[in-house]
């Protein structure tokens, strides 16, 4: 399905094209459906993470480890190394070291979106209101617009998908080191929690089904994989499909093809910044390279982006920004400026000394 993509030209136009957005996504119109938001100054720019836009690919490995693999290792040692002291809470695993990380402009395979549409607007327009980090030359090249995804669909696609491959499911079962007889009980398991429905998506949590803590899921399954190797032969209290979440998006097991999107997550806040910028995040899988690959992205097509992504094509809306420089006032004059995303000292000062647009 092509993507959708429209033009505002105001304010209040992009506020109703959300709206609509969100009506039109919605099952029931007194629960609207949720919607996650990216911000960027070029439309052009993929849906991509920053980690796969370096030299580093998922190709010539080593078991199931490759030189991509080494390239996240290597920045997050380094990373925790010399920004351990600085945080209030340690993250709990990897996946969460690769937020923070995300944050503060180290390559990762983690692309962050936004709970909130303005938000996600402000980070499209930032060129408008920061005049020491862009220069008029800049403004002059920007083609802004905001992303917006459906996570709920997209991650309800990737749990039904999981639930059909069982190759899939006896390859990450390696890892368990488990003979024939229960591996099969497991694979019967799997069977068993697929039929059963258990994402009954009740009025209660309907607004949260299907967008899961990553984090937490790695913390509970993947430190103690006795345990877990005996709950999934027996069928204890575990969901085993989360077993097959924390393989392929915490452990970075490679896929052969690139049928499986990214996951949409959240995660605890570890900064005021991400807390301000009610940050959510997507989580790439390792794709295995492929031997046309390298041509593509000469010409600047890169299939590891979103929106080239069978599953997450049509979960996707573009809405492209026309006059930037008219929104980023109309936003100005509703008090909204770039303090709402770096609620930081330098920034308010900033606020105070330069209340104008450029």
């Amino acid at each position: 399905m092509p993507l959708k993509k429209v033009c505002v030209n105001s304010l209040g136009a992009y506020m109703e094209q959300v709206a609509l957005i969100a009506q039109n996504c919605s099952v029931n119109s007194m629960c609207p459906s949720i919607l996650w938001f990216r911000g960027q100054s070029n439309a052009n720019y993929s849906l991509i993470p920053s980690l796969f836009r370096t030299k580093a690919r998922a190709e010539k490995k080593i078991g199931n480890y490759t030189k991509l693999h080494y390239a996240e290792d290597i920045r997050t040692q380094h990373y925790i190394a010399k920004n351990f002291h600085l945080l209030s809470q340690e993250p709990s695993s990897r996946v969460e070291w690769l937020e923070v990380m995300q944050h503060h402009q180290v390559n990762t395979r983690v692309l962050d979106w936004s709970e909130s549409s303005l938000h996600s607007l402000l980070f499209a327009l930032e060129p408008f209101f920061d005049g020491n980090k862009y220069k008029e030359d800049s403004r002059k090249k920007c083609a802004p617009c905001v992303w917006i995804l459906l996570p709920k669909m997209l991650n309800k696609r990737i749990m039904e998908y999981l639930q059909q491959d069982i190759d899939l499911q006896r390859s990450l079962m390696n890892d368990l080191r488990v003979n024939k007889r229960d591996e099969d009980k497991i694979l019967k398991n799997f069977e068993k929690y697929g039929k059963f429905d258990m994402y009954s998506e009740t009025e209660e949590t309907n607004h949260i089904d299907y967008i899961f803590n990553l984090s937490s899921i790695n913390d509970e399954l993947l430190r103690d994989r006795n345990r877990l190797r005996e709950l999934l032969i027996e069928g204890g209290v575990i969901n085993p499909y989360y077993y097959l979440l924390a393989r392929i998006y915490s452990d970075g097991y490679v896929l052969k093809d690139r049928k499986l999107p990214p996951l949409c997550v959240v995660h605890p806040y570890h900064s005021e910044r991400i807390k301000a910028q009610k940050g959510v995040f997507s989580v790439f899988p390792f794709y295995k390279e492929q031997s046309q690959d390298s041509n593509l992205r000469r010409n600047n097509i890169n299939l590891d982006a979103m929106e080239f992504n069978c599953m997450a094509a049509d979960c996707l809306y573009q809405i492209l920004i026309k006059n930037p420089q008219k929104i980023a006032l109309e936003m100005l004059e509703n008090g909204m400026n770039d303090s709402w995303l770096y609620p930081e000292m330098p920034v308010v000062s900033s606020e105070i000394e330069n209340h104008r647009i450029l």
